[in-house]
């Protein structure tokens, strides 16, 4: 699987970012453009310890399901629902966004694999192997739902 630990699949989700436009319409789902910028770059933060969140919770948070749902099942379209707090950050201005979500990638994308990562608010106690493989899943998911 893929995964943000990378760096050729890092630098192909950066450029990926970078295709984007504000004003770009989703092929599903509810998010415009600027929202789904603040929410993918909630999972990084919480990921990296940034974003306070409640505790692993629903089936999602246990084994095996958890690792199936990150990497072999593909995720359906439009069918998520995120944790209240992977919403609250509302856009500011693109670039500004853009260019805080472009950080937040590589400084996760540089702690590697073997560093100390928190539990998942949605998958619960996870190898930093898998939170690789679950933020680009995450991020390749928005990237397609905007046809980048």
């Amino acid at each position: 699987m893929p995964s943000l630990f990378d760096a050729d699949t890092r630098d192909t989700i950066l450029e990926r970012v970078g295709r984007l436009a504000p004003d770009r319409k989703p092929r599903w789902g509810r998010f415009t453009a600027p929202e789904m910028i603040c929410h993918v770059s909630s999972g990084l933060r919480q990921g990296l310890g940034e974003l306070e969140s409640g505790p692993p919770s629903g089936l999602l948070a246990h084994a095996p399901l958890n690792w199936l749902v990150i990497h072999v099942l593909p995720w359906p379209q439009g069918k998520g629902q995120s944790p209240p707090e992977f919403l609250a950050t509302r856009p500011t201005t693109w670039h500004a966004d853009v260019n805080r979500l472009r950080d937040l990638i590589r400084r996760f994308s540089a702690r590697g694999p073997s560093a100390k990562w928190p539990a998942s608010r949605v998958f619960g106690g996870i190898s930093g192997r898998s939170w690789g493989v679950l933020q680009h899943k995450h991020l390749d998911y928005h990237l397609c739902q905007f046809g980048v």
